[in-house]
C-alpha cells in the first residue's frame, strides 16, 4: 500500500536529519549558562518534535525561570546554530537516494515541521536537499503546532489530495499524534540517536533503506 502513495510528508528534525541531540545539548548550555540549572536528561522529550515557544514554555513550568520567547530566541542566537552554522549537519543515510527514487516515480515530496521556515530552507540547501521537496509547512507558518492536526491538513490542503493517498514519515509521538488527528496513515522513522515511543505509527523503519526496497 505505501507504494501507491501519491504523496510522502516528511517531518524535519530527526526525520531528514539527526539534529535533535545537538538542539537539546545547546539547551542544556544554555540553562545552565544563564540559570545555573542542570537540566534533566529526560527533558529531550522537551525539544522534540515541539516549537522554540513550546520548549520555552516547558522550561518555564518545570524549573521556575521566566523565559519569553524573544528572550529565549535571544539566548539560542548566542551559540552555534545547527541548521545554519553546525559543521556536523547531514541527512540520515540512504535519505537521498529515497528522495531521487520518490521523484523519479512522480510521488511528492513535503515537509512539515515546526522549526521556523528561515532554519528549514537553510538546512535543505547546506544538505543540497532544496530540490526535492515541492512545498514546506513550517511552523511559523500555523498558528497551532504539532501534536494539533493543524500542520498536516495544512499539507493536505495544498495537495489536493484523499487522505489515503498521503503518507507521513515522524520519528516522535507528538508528530505521530498530529498525523493521526489529521486522520494520516504514519510510518515511524526509528533510525535516530533518541529513541521515543512510536506505538502509535502504523508501521516502522530503523532505515530508509527499508522504505526504498517497500517503495521498489
Amino acid at each position: 500500500m505505501i507504494g501507491r502513495k501519491k504523496a510522502f510528508l516528511f517531518d524535519f528534525d530527526g526525520v531528514i536529519t539527526d539534529s535533535e541531540p545537538y538542539v537539546f545539548r545547546v539547551l542544556k548550555t544554555l540553562m545552565k549558562d544563564h540559570f545555573g540549572i542542570d537540566i534533566d536528561d529526560e527533558d529531550v522529550s522537551v525539544t522534540i518534535g515541539n516549537s522554540t515557544d513550546g520548549t520555552a514554555r516547558e522550561m518555564e513550568r518545570k524549573y521556575g525561570v521566566s523565559l519569553p520567547f524573544d528572550e529565549f530566541v535571544k539566548l539560542l542566537r548566542t551559540y552555534p546554530d545547527y541548521y545554519t552554522e553546525y559543521e556536523g549537519i547531514r541527512p540520515f543515510l540512504y535519505l537521498p537516494e529515497l528522495f531521487e527514487l520518490l521523484r523519479s516515480k512522480g510521488k511528492v515530496i513535503g515537509i512539515v515541521s515546526s522549526t521556523i521556515r528561515s532554519h528549514l530552507d537553510a538546512a535543505l540547501k547546506r544538505m543540497k536537499l532544496d530540490s526535492y521537496p515541492s512545498f514546506i509547512v513550517s511552523g511559523d507558518s500555523v498558528e497551532r503546532h504539532k501534536p494539533d492536526p493543524e500542520p498536516y491538513l495544512k499539507a493536505l490542503e495544498i495537495l489536493g489530495l484523499e487522505k489515503d493517498d498521503v503518507v507521513v514519515i515522524e520519528d516522535s509521538p507528538i508528530g505521530i499524534d498530529a498525523a493521526n488527528r489529521a486522520g494520516l496513515d504514519v510510518i515511524a522513522f526509528c533510525g535516530s540517536e533518541i529513541k521515543q515511543d512510536t506505538a502509535a505509527a502504523d508501521c516502522k523503519i530503523d532505515s530508509y533503506k527499508e522504505l526504498m526496497e517497500i517503495i521498489g
